[in-house]
């Protein structure tokens, strides 16, 4: 029950997904004082699918990632992942702090045979083609090996046809030019693994400029470029969001025109709408782990949710599993 704004959030979220999956069951896992206020106009029938596991240690943001190993073991997040290893839950959903919830993850649920690390995965909006594109890795491995930037298309293709419906997904390599002899040494061996593999459509390099235009279901590249990659395009909505506004408010004609124009705006708020985006997947692990953004509100919380109950129902652990035991090559 954590995020930057704890149950008032995540409580109504996860009873607007219970109402909405009439065979869905939630385990909530924090402070029952605190949880309990949301939760007693419920239905007898929908209480019967609510569990509270209560607990009042936390890791908080501002927390070492590996205070959950030494001291965070009766924490909110250490529970729900344990929840997950032991059978009582099939996925988990958080807020908190990703570091420790990705140490949480290895610790317990351990990489899927294959993988040598996890990555974050997420979702980033795209200009033509389909609605999104994913991006990994996103903050889990600051450096990468070309092995590990295979494994990381390998995975995030399964993802993509799994959850879309694609008979395969074109994965590109982010890079700094388009051309083949551009870019780090492991970025240019992975693009060499990646064009040998008959499985995997890759389409080559892009550059960031490319990175919304829909030219790729997948793009792979090292946690730290990829996590400066995604909170600065989450910068750039929010200026965009605000120049319309302060543009709108400069004159008056400049109103009637907004005002003219009120369908067009309301879907462009919806297009870069934060909540459409969220919920990244920790991809790798022998379970599912969805992250949400820490400051989500109610309807992104939702599709965090939403994320977990579409991995549960095609067993993405075991299509990842079976598609490393394929296609990763032998050292």
């Amino acid at each position: 029950m954590g995020g930057d704004s704890g149950p008032s959030v995540t409580v109504p979220a996860s009873i607007s997904a219970l109402r909405r999956h009439t065979s869905l069951c939630i385990v909530l896992i924090g402070d029952q004082s605190l949880i309990e206020p949301y939760i007693v106009k419920l239905t007898a029938e929908e209480r019967g699918r609510l569990e509270v596991l209560h607990t009042v240690s936390i890791v908080s943001n501002q927390a070492r990632p590996d205070s959950i190993l030494r001291t965070g073991r009766q924490s909110s997040m250490f529970l729900a992942v344990e929840q997950v290893r032991s059978g009582a839950a099939e996925a988990c959903v958080s807020a908190g702090n990703t570091g420790a919830l990705l140490l949480a993850g290895r610790h317990l649920l351990k990489n899927i045979p294959g993988v040598d690390k996890p990555a974050i995965m997420a979702l980033v909006p795209a200009s033509r083609g389909a609605a999104y594109t994913y991006l990994l890795d996103v903050g889990a491995n600051i450096e990468c090996t070309a092995t590990q930037l295979y494994q990381f298309a390998l995975m995030g293709s399964v993802m993509v046809t799994s959850l879309t419906g694609q008979q395969r997904a074109r994965v590109a390599l982010l890079n700094i030019g388009e051309e083949d002899y551009k870019g780090r040494q492991e970025i240019r061996d992975a693009a060499e693994m990646l064009s040998q593999c008959a499985d995997i459509e890759y389409t080559g390099f892009i550059e960031g400029n490319q990175i919304f235009d829909g030219c790729a279901d997948v793009i792979v590249c090292d946690g730290f470029t990829g996590n400066i990659t995604i909170k600065t395009s989450a910068g750039a909505v929010r200026v965009v969001q605000n120049l319309i506004q302060q543009s709108i408010r400069k004159r008056w004609y400049y109103r009637v025109f907004a005002w003219w124009m009120r369908p067009f705006l309301r879907d462009l708020r919806r297009a870069l709408r934060p909540s459409k985006y969220n919920g990244a997947t920790l991809v790798g692990l022998q379970g599912i782990i969805v992250k949400s953004h820490g400051n989500a509100e109610r309807a992104g919380f939702e599709q965090a949710i939403e994320h977990a109950i579409k991995q549960i129902a095609d067993d993405i652990p075991a299509l990842i599993a079976r598609r490393m035991a394929e296609l990763s090559p032998r050292h």
